[in-house]
């Protein structure tokens, strides 16, 4: 899919879109040994922002743009093909949030909880979104992504802690048994792209695969959007309970 009209009413609709080969194998290789170089870097450090699995590989590592300032990942955050697609969606003058690297290794890969971006982001006017690249096939044997379609319509819902590193809040199991969406499991390629809403509710399994699953994350959001302070102080309080939590176990 490349017409943005359709990228754009696609995401409205179901609240993300897979768009196929937006960016080259060629590209996701040189990703790929940017990656290897963070993950040397972070080993060196110990850093609130990295989750280790329990064979102590690096499962995810946040806030990567704090960290490195150039190379292929920063550049895949200013590409145009990109940028169009965003701009699309959630309007000019666009500015980078955050990225991430869910690296989910083969065998002991950690599940993320099902939640909510825009209950961490707070942000008032929903106009924000996650770019989720494959650097690897993901898919539902390896511990993909899935989304439960058009629950961004329904707007924030109630999360708990999730008592699990990377991802601090969940959204409570009865919720989903009681609104009956359709779950769904994009099948990605190298080099495909998600873009979904910030209020999307969404997930991933453990990977117990033989194969690793590894994709970059890029979070934006219009720069005319704002943060609700009241709601952001709120979480912080939540997520320092899960920080303590998992601190003392």
């Amino acid at each position: 899919m490349t017409n943005l009209e359709n990228i754009k009413k696609s995401f409205y609709s179901n609240g993300f879109v897979h768009v196929e080969k937006l960016f080259s194998r060629d590209e996701i290789r040189q990703v790929l040994k940017e990656i290897k170089k963070v993950k040397k870097k972070f080993t060196k450090i110990k850093n609130k922002n990295m989750h280790l699995t329990k064979d102590k590989k690096f499962n995810t590592i946040h806030d990567i743009n704090k960290f490195i300032k150039k190379g292929k990942i920063i550049d895949f955050s200013k590409d145009r093909r990109l940028v169009n697609i965003i701009e699309k969606i959630i309007g000019k003058k666009i500015a980078l949030r955050n990225i991430e690297f869910f690296l989910k290794p083969k065998k002991t890969g950690m599940k993320a909880p099902v939640h909510q971006d825009n209950y961490f982001w707070n942000i008032s006017n929903k106009k924000a979104l996650n770019v989720w690249v494959a650097c690897s096939a993901s898919n539902f044997k390896n511990g993909g992504i899935y989304y439960f379609l058009k629950s961004h319509k329904d707007g924030i819902v109630k999360h708990e802690l999730s008592y699990q590193p990377g991802t601090s809040q969940q959204i409570p199991k009865n919720y989903l048994k009681k609104k009956k969406y359709k779950k769904v499991y994009p099948n990605l390629k190298p080099g495909d792209c998600i873009f979904h809403h910030c209020e999307i509710i969404h997930g991933s399994n453990a990977n117990h695969s033989s194969s690793n699953r590894i994709a970059l994350v890029m979070s934006f959001k219009n720069k005319m959007a704002k943060v609700n302070k009241k709601r952001w102080d709120s979480y912080q309080k939540k997520l320092e309970k899960n920080l303590s939590f998992l601190r003392n176990t």
